[in-house]
């Protein structure tokens, strides 16, 4: 796949080829609108109620070919307005709505690929629903309902937190998929700020809290100590009976440090709805079969099915509660509790966009993760992995694809695919060294997603069956698949991952490299292809890898079938 080439040579022909050419076909970077009710800060600052270093952070940071864009718009009472040139973090968008429109008559929301909502109204009083819907609180109108929905049905990307009670319902608890994977409301059961059901998670920071002799101060929510969260296995694979493979959901799942199992800790957290009743938070089973209308034709069923599929919100992480006594809260008694904490919805399986919802803004706010920040080292290498995970997650499809397919045509130009990638390399070797590439970039969870959304471009049932077999996703007919049956002969991820990441490298070369004639010549076949004809070449590519792996698997079994042999009958 090409001759031994001066490295620093061909990165200096190549990048602007590279750059021109995702530039011009394949969008890399993440458009994020930050919704904000007015009581959240978007100033900076150590104690800050707000969310100014989340919005820096994803500013700040590239994952692989991601780059991220966040603006704000701000749900207030002023009149629209688009501020020409926001300082910081402040927002672009005053008087916000779902269904405000640009000076050119185009949705606001149409200029976005995410929209994240942190709501705080209808107030905190902890009163009667009837405040959620009070004129003040600026509610989520059916016109600003009709518009999102179209948007997310669009693959639109959402995530959506409050806190205890019913903050943020007025913006949040009407919005499909949303409304039903987090409590928002008195009447859904969310927890309350105090008494003996809220939800405290704060934890004790020295030897005399621990043991119950010192008081576990409010203000614990704010040091460098955080929780400790369960994170619910997604990928779960029986190689044998006596091991089993599993990982985190990518949202929870760091490239280096394995699964994200901290979170920073708050005195009354939300909630998240689970396939199961959760008693000792007093939530029933999540309502998964409502429909929406909000006039103009847009209406439909909340969690809708493409086909023979109809995928279904899920947990990735519990949090759970120090009890009161032994421990002493600053808020007082408080049993144990355990609580679903982040629920996820893939809708790009069904052919709209992805939702996530999370307990409470106090895993994202200033105030509860400058000192983590400060203290460095894993807890923060993990937090803020957690948000920028969210970011990745979220993007509509044809941004993965995107990315994906640049991080396969840039292989050939660096190293290792430069010293790699050539003839005589087995779709195998192919594939193992793509493989370690992208690993570290992203991490094994996120590799292992890009694979299972690419199967979808083979055959969507395909997909299914691979999914029903090594990922423990909730299914309609069965919210908890049971853990699979050891499979002797079934192949391990990693394999399968190989297999179609070798056959995707070996059609790139075909495109890339053609007849020869040397790095000029593999750049201009780079600008001539269009996205359209790359993509069709590598899908090609990944089925060839698929069935050699298949054939590679039948002789296996055949081999084992001749070594194993017919059984002798016993002599008596």
């Amino acid at each position: 796949m090409g001759s031994h080439l001066d490295l620093h040579r061909v990165v200096d022909i190549a990048r602007p080829a590279l750059l021109e050419y995702i530039s011009r076909y394949l969008r890399s970077h993440v458009r994020i609108l930050f919704v904000v009710d007015t009581a959240i800060s978007l100033s900076p600052g150590a104690d800050a109620f707000g969310i100014e270093r989340v919005i820096r952070l994803l500013r700040e940071t590239t994952i692989g070919c991601m780059h991220f864009h966040a603006d704000v718009g701000l749900r207030s009472s002023d009149a629209f307005t688009v501020v020409a040139a926001p300082v910081g973090t402040q927002a672009k968008y005053l008087g916000f709505r779902f269904d405000s429109a640009m000076p050119d008559g185009s949705r606001v929301i149409d200029h976005y690929d995410e929209i994240w909502c942190f709501g705080f109204k209808p107030d905190n009083f902890a009163a009667t629903d009837a405040n959620i819907t009070q004129a003040g609180a600026f509610p989520a109108s059916d016109p600003e309902l009709a518009v999102l929905t179209t948007w997310m049905n669009n693959h639109g990307g959402v995530f959506a937190t409050g806190d205890h009670d019913y903050l943020g319902a007025s913006m949040c608890h009407r919005i499909p998929r949303v409304g039903t994977m987090r409590a928002w409301t008195n009447a859904q059961g969310v927890p309350p700020i105090d008494g003996l059901s809220r939800i405290d998670t704060n934890r004790p920071a020295n030897s005399a809290e621990l043991a119950g002799t010192e008081m576990i101060e409010f203000d614990r929510q704010g040091d460098f100590v955080p929780q400790a969260i369960e994170w619910v296995p997604w990928m779960s694979v029986s190689h044998f009976p006596w091991h089993v493979h599993r990982r985190p959901h990518p949202v929870l799942c760091h490239p280096s440090l394995g699964p994200i199992n901290v979170m920073p800790d708050h005195p009354h957290e939300g909630v998240v709805f689970d396939h199961v009743a959760q008693p000792d938070v007093g939530l029933p089973v999540i309502t998964l079969g409502n429909n929406y209308d909000f006039g103009g034709g847009v209406a439909g069923a909340e969690y809708p099915a493409a086909g023979a599929v109809q995928p279904l919100p899920m947990v990735i992480a519990h949090g759970r509660t120090l009890a009161d006594p032994p421990m002493v809260h600053a808020k007082g008694d408080s049993p144990a509790k355990r609580f679903a904490m982040i629920s996820v919805y893939d809708g790009h399986r069904a052919n709209v966009g992805r939702v996530a919802t999370d307990s409470t803004w106090h895993h994202w706010m200033n105030v509860n993760i400058t000192q983590i920040e400060g203290a460095g080292g894993d807890n923060w290498e993990k937090i803020k992995r957690y948000y920028l995970n969210l970011a990745i997650w979220l993007a509509p499809p044809h941004i993965h694809r995107g990315c994906f397919y640049f991080h396969v045509l840039e292989s050939f130009y660096t190293y290792p695919g430069i010293e790699e990638f050539h003839p005589k390399a087995n779709l195998l070797e192919l594939g193992i060294t793509f493989r370690h590439h992208l690993l570290k970039l992203y991490g094994p969870c996120w590799v292992s997603h890009f694979v299972f959304d690419f199967f979808g471009k083979l055959d969507i049932g395909l997909r299914e069956r691979l999914i029903e077999r090594y990922l423990t996703v909730p299914h309609p007919k069965r919210p908890f698949p049971p853990r699979p049956d050891p499979c002797l002969s079934c192949p391990a991820p990693e394999f399968l991952e190989i297999a179609i990441l070798g056959g995707i490298v070996r059609a790139a070369a075909d495109v890339l490299q053609g007849d020869g004639g040397g790095i000029e010549a593999s750049v201009k076949r780079l600008l001539s292809i269009k996205p359209e004809a790359l993509e069709k070449q590598l899908v090609r590519g990944a089925a060839s890898g698929f069935r050699e792996l298949q054939g590679m698997v039948a002789t296996s079994l055949k081999q084992t079938a001749e070594l194993l042999g017919p059984v002798a009958k016993a002599r008596a």
